[in-house]
């Protein structure tokens, strides 16, 4: 028994390691931490990452958006550079009708100094106006191709990361489905060795029965058969026995299992509440009455109440269905929200935009699924 004993405390201690390195809690566990504790605190962690994965994909969307106008802008001060340089060549070959003046071509055939001067100072303020509305164009071009080359510095940055939140949320996930396999697997065996208890208190109670039984027969044999005890020369009848307790069947103790969800709320109810908080403001751990958390926005769907039912994780251990009505949960191991029909979900979704309607198809790829309470 020792033996087991330091084995599953052993187990409990490297998971609450495992948890504190991997996910940065960065607090120490005490020894023999509870491994439903452990698994509580790493779903918790898990819903934080995937709120920041969240945060940080519309940043990155953001950046990208701006560094595809930028570059659309280049490409159109270097179309009106290309427009502006062929104006100007135009223009020169047109007024003097010769196709692209040169300054040599321009004084060829000067007959005094007059139309020479002239002349110059015709050709010189075509070409510096032209010639100056060219550079400008240069130059703002230049200042386009800086912004560009520092936003393309913050895209990658952003997209670094993106990468390191995924790897977190990966190990994240990782430690929960181990936690939570290990607390299925106690909780079995705790099951079981509670039932090989009971088991044993039945046959002994049985067995306790039986020879109280056999015993007040025993008794009442012994009675009748001695008839009558003489005392002082008249007859007393002997005292009956006492009858033997007739043994109460013992009830077994149930099996600790995970507590169940009820099954009788009313989907009407819920999408009424959920449309009645549109618009309130998304606030991390919120549960009302005017901002919420997503986990927290759906318990008071569900309930009415401003409270919390769980996290994500919670929801998604959840029955699952196939065949989702408006009032069904949404959810994914760090998101969640209420079903309200064709394909819709009401959620409060970030700090940007807090509880609105959105499309679940638009999610699908982050694995969502549907759950009814």
């Amino acid at each position: 028994m020792r033996t087991a004993n330091t084995h599953k405390n052993m187990a409990r201690c490297a998971a609450t390691a495992t948890l504190a390195c991997v996910l940065g809690l960065g607090l120490a566990a005490p020894a023999y931490a509870d491994t439903a504790s452990d698994l509580a605190a790493a779903r918790t962690k898990l819903e934080q990452i995937g709120t920041q994965t969240q945060q940080i994909h519309e940043e990155l969307s953001a950046q990208t958006q701006e560094l595809d106008q930028t570059a659309g802008e280049i490409t159109q001060k270097q179309q009106e550079i290309a427009e502006g340089q062929a104006k100007l060549s135009s223009y020169v070959a047109g007024e003097y009708k010769t196709g692209g003046l040169s300054l040599l071509q321009v004084l060829t055939g000067v007959d005094d100094l007059g139309d020479m001067l002239n002349r110059l100072f015709y050709y010189g303020k075509v070409s510096d106006k032209q010639a100056q509305t060219i550079q400008e164009v240069k130059d703002l071009k230049q200042q386009l191709t800086d912004k560009q080359a520092e936003q393309e510095k913050n895209v990658a940055a952003t997209q670094k990361k993106v990468d390191e939140l995924n790897a977190q949320q990966a190990e994240a996930q990782s430690v929960v489905n181990s936690l939570d396999s290990q607390l299925q697997a106690e909780l079995a065996a705790e099951a079981e060795a509670n039932a090989a208890l009971q088991a044993g208190i039945n046959a002994s109670t049985a067995e306790k029965a039986t020879v109280s039984n056999d015993t007040a027969g025993t008794t009442e044999n012994t009675n009748n058969g001695g008839g009558t005890t003489n005392n002082g020369g008249g007859n007393t009848p002997a005292p009956a026995p006492a009858p033997a307790p007739t043994p109460q069947p013992s009830t077994p103790a149930p099996a600790p299992a995970p507590s169940a969800p009820s099954q009788s709320v009313d989907g009407g109810s819920v999408v009424s509440r959920a449309y009645s908080k549109l618009g309130c403001a998304y606030s991390w751990g919120g549960i009302g009455p005017n901002s919420f958390d997503c986990s927290g926005f759906v318990s008071y769907c569900l309930t009415g109440r401003y409270c919390r039912l769980g996290t994500t994780g919670t929801f998604m251990g959840w029955p699952r269905v196939s065949d989702p009505q408006p009032g069904d949960v949404v959810v994914n191991s760090y998101h969640t929200g209420i079903y309200i029909g064709n394909g819709q979900m009401i959620h409060a979704s970030d700090y940007s935009t807090g509880v609105i309607i959105s499309s679940v198809a638009a999610g699908m790829n982050n694995n969502y699924i549907f759950v009814r309470y």
